[in-house]
């Protein structure tokens, strides 16, 4: 019977490769050898990643303590790296994908390869790379390299998935802030992508479905498949965010996912906190919107810089506080549900979703409102800002 972990597809009880035989229950080492086992924990983005990450290299000392390497304190100046992996992504990729304090993707397999040598000569059993990008980056793993590095090693990767329709909101949500923050500048002048195409747009099969935000959620199922496909003697493990966050063991829940003894970490949850708290709504559709009309990046990292302020400071604008907004529309909630339930078939252990209910929530910011918004943002934006803000909002959705 097909358990959470193991999709309805795989049954085999050996998995052949041409360099290794796999045996369920078995381990790839020698007689008399220590086991090692690479971890790595592949995401999804907005599943309590940065919490998770930081937890971790905040425990260095109590990982090393039960056997586990997470590179942290001592490792992080050479991994170009705060608290979670990109040197890693770049090298299972090859490729630039993401800033690694400057390293092209050859010395980034460079400094991994120091430090999977490191832990191989190690007294630790488990090492644990985390990068969120990893799990729908999957396509672009370079299967040759992973099989060279981690030859000898058990291998366990973990996914976090989430109801989809939550997970693309937040989606959305996260890239219109990062868009609007620090690292904004060198991706803005890309547009915002759409959400998805417009109506009649796909007739003729013209459209590519990668360039909209509501395919991300097929490319769930997929990325999994693919995984599943390129590394068969890969042991998957798939937990539900939705049901940990439900639980309040979002960290504890993710330590457990890993191998970790969560016995160990008792508080866990406690001590961790959250990393990355949900932004405000009104505030997310005020920069939504400025994005998708091209305001300028000095127009949303201004007012973005003002409503963190404001936010930080427990300051509501009252006319509009209280009130939902989304930015999926209920078709394309009932779109991305689909997404889950495909999901679902290969993993039937999977908590089912809630039943849908259409709630009342606005997916447009009416003009109006919007500019009373950014007054109030005032002085923390300046005049100039406001009159470029306010002559770039759009009059009607998507207008």
């Amino acid at each position: 019977m097909a358990t959470l972990d193991t999709p309805r597809d795989q049954h085999a009880e050996q998995i052949r490769t041409p360099r290794m035989t796999v045996y369920k229950g078995g381990s790839r080492h020698g007689r008399g050898a220590m086991r090692k086992t690479v971890c790595f924990h592949v995401g999804l983005p907005k599943t309590g990643t940065t919490t998770i990450q930081q937890y971790l290299r905040k425990q260095d000392d109590k990982l090393r303590a039960v056997g586990f390497l997470y590179p942290g304190p001592r490792e992080h100046q050479a991994l170009g790296a705060d608290h979670n992996h990109p040197v890693m992504f770049n090298a299972m990729t090859g490729k630039a994908k993401v800033p690694s304090a400057g390293l092209d993707p050859e010395a980034c397999r460079e400094v991994v390869a120091q430090a999977f040598e490191a832990f191989r000569r190690s007294d630790l059993a488990h090492l644990i790379w985390s990068f969120e990008a990893m799990a729908l980056g999957v396509r672009n793993w370079d299967v040759r390299y992973l099989e060279q590095i981690l030859d000898g090693a058990d291998v366990r990767i973990v996914f976090f998935a989430r109801y989809t329709d939550e997970w693309l909101e937040s989606l959305v949500k996260q890239n219109v802030w990062i868009r609007a923050g620090p690292r904004g500048e060198r991706i803005y002048g890309k547009p915002l992508r759409p959400l998805a195409p417009p109506r009649g747009a796909d007739e003729g099969g013209k459209v590519r479905p990668g360039r909209y935000t509501i395919a991300q959620g097929a490319k769930i199922s997929q990325a999994l498949r693919t995984m599943r496909a390129i590394m068969p003697w890969a042991k998957i493990v798939l937990r539900s965010f939705d049901a940990n966050c439900q639980a309040g063991r979002v960290v504890s829940g993710a330590l457990a996912a890993m191998g970790v003894p969560v016995e160990a970490f008792p508080d866990a949850d406690d001590e961790a906190g959250v990393r990355n708290p949900t932004k405000s709504d009104s505030y997310s559709m005020l920069l939504y919107h400025l994005e998708i009309a091209q305001a300028g990046w000095d127009v949303v990292r201004s007012v973005a810089t003002a409503a963190r302020k404001r936010d930080e400071a427990g300051l509501k604008f009252e006319p509009i506080n209280g009130r939902r907004f989304r930015v999926l529309s209920d078709e394309n909630v009932v779109e991305a549900r689909g997404y889950y339930e495909s999901l679902r078939e290969d993993y039937p252990k999977l908590p089912a979703q809630p039943p849908y209910v259409s709630n009342p929530a606005e997916t447009f910011l009416p003009k109006s409102e919007g500019v009373a918004l950014l007054d109030w943002l005032r002085p923390e934006i300046s005049d100039a800002i406001f009159d470029k803000a306010c002559a770039a909002y759009p009059a009607t959705p998507g207008g």
